[in-house]
């Protein structure tokens, strides 16, 4: 397992490319240099990048495209800033946040066979750093894929909060959330992390921050919304939950790994809802 991707920021669309591709090349070598002892397809799982940074400027409304972009839309779209290069909802890069644009592409390379990735955007540091100074649950949600993909023991992966879909409805937007533990969907009413496309100021587009108003067992919803709403995401920043650790939005439960400290984590362990954006 490896945490990737902090070097490739200026390009997160190639990125989605070069990363399964990476994957790949990889195993085969190893299968070819060890003489097959190493399997073709053998299990590959990383840390998805963590929040980095302090959250001071997010959820605050911002322009979905600002009358005078940089020339790159501020790291990554050479030779000129593009919505093809950004993508249609900005899910490659939103002006210098490259890193939510490598988010979405290590999501993505859960596509190759035998993969897995821990969620690991809600334990950032102080100090703003990428690097997160909480180890041992990183290594325990990393080890729930590996136990899973390499073992057999899906138990232990079947709790893995993904957003599965949102819609437009009575006037609010519900976003439904599968691989939940027995316990459901754990959501913090008022919560920030929601942004909303749609018109917030005439014919401006913008993301409109949009505080959970309400939660289920399995979904949760917005009630602030822009007008003519058209795609949601979630903790779509570089330094999404800011410096506090373990505050994220959204989380559900799982079952102990075994092994873990009884006294701790003997009731199970807090899983994230991972960052995502749908359209609408």
């Amino acid at each position: 397992p490896g945490h990737k991707g902090k070097n490739t920021a200026a390009e997160p669309r190639r990125y989605s490319c070069s990363f399964p591709a990476m994957i790949e090349d990889w195993r085969a070598k190893w299968h070819a240099l060890t003489d097959n002892a190493t399997a073709r397809h053998f299990p590959f799982g990383w840390a998805q990048l963590n929040s980095d940074g302090t959250g001071r400027q997010d959820y605050t409304n911002r322009t979905f495209n600002p009358p005078h972009p940089p020339a790159n839309c501020g790291r990554g779209c050479a030779p000129a800033c593009s919505g093809e290069c950004l993508g249609r909802y900005h899910e490659w890069g939103d002006y210098g946040n490259g890193f939510t644009g490598l988010r979405y592409a290590q999501s993505a390379a859960l596509r190759v066979r035998n993969t897995f990735q821990a969620v690991i955007i809600d334990t950032p540091v102080a100090s703003g750093s990428i690097h997160s100074p909480f180890t041992q649950p990183v290594g325990r949600r990393l080890a729930r894929g590996a136990l899973a993909v390499a073992y057999g023991r899906k138990e232990l992966h079947a709790v893995d909060p993904i957003a599965t879909g949102a819609v437009l409805r009575a006037g609010a937007v519900e976003i439904s959330v599968g691989g939940l533990g027995r316990g459901g969907l754990m959501a913090e009413i008022g919560a920030r992390g929601f942004e909303v496309l749609g018109n917030c100021s005439g014919p401006t587009l913008c993301w409109m921050s949009s505080p959970i108003s309400a939660a289920s067992a399995d979904a949760v919803t917005l009630s602030a919304l822009p007008a003519q709403p058209q795609a949601v995401r979630y903790l779509w920043y570089i330094d999404a939950v800011g410096v506090h650790p373990f505050r994220a939005p959204i989380y559900t439960k799982a079952l102990p790994l075994p092994g873990a400290p009884g006294i701790k984590y003997g009731n199970g362990e807090l899983l994230p809802l991972g960052p995502f954006l749908l359209p609408l």
